[in-house]
């Protein structure tokens, strides 16, 4: 080969090598960085949810009924029966702010304890995937509109509970 030949194949080579690495910084500049995820579907759609709310419901559904049973016999009293009557109405009472404290509490141990468990699922997703940011929406104002190509919910819940279920 002639000196001709061999810088055209150098340059060329180059030229080549050039194209490589400026195609490869174009794509990694322009990956997608910030995404969001539907809070409330990534919420419902997670199988702790489901089995922290089969759990909890059947706990309050029980006091529920207890509840309807103390109904039933207060509605039989007469007034006659006053010691037995107001028995009753305290029952009644005592088992009602019960009831509605066991709901407070699991409504608000239920969200805490979800939520802290997809924050972290969320984090290490986004680590895996070098995520800059992730939103969290529920269409009533943080985020008002994101391009569907940024919602990573499906991806997130999958992993989520990919994860929640011990099948890493």
């Amino acid at each position: 080969m002639n000196k001709l030949n061999i810088h055209a194949t150098i340059n060329s080579i180059l030229l080549l090598t050039l194209v490589v690495f400026g195609f490869y910084f174009y794509l990694d500049r322009n990956k997608q960085e910030i995404v969001y995820i539907d809070n409330i579907k990534l919420f419902n759609g997670f199988n702790m949810t489901k089995d922290i709310k089969s759990i909890e419901e059947a706990k309050i559904n029980k006091q529920g009924k207890e509840l309807d049973s103390l109904y039933a016999i207060f509605q039989s009293v007469t007034n006659k029966e006053a010691v037995a009557f107001k028995n009753l109405q305290q029952q009644i009472a005592y088992k009602s702010k019960a009831i509605q404290e066991l709901q407070d509490n699991y409504t608000h141990q239920l969200s805490n304890t979800i939520w802290d468990r997809l924050n972290s699922y969320i984090k290490e997703y986004a680590q895996t995937k070098k995520f800059k940011i992730i939103v969290g929406t529920s269409g009533n104002g943080n985020v008002m509109y994101g391009d569907e190509t940024t919602d990573i919910t499906t991806q997130i819940l999958k992993f989520s509970n990919i994860k929640y279920e011990g099948n890493n």
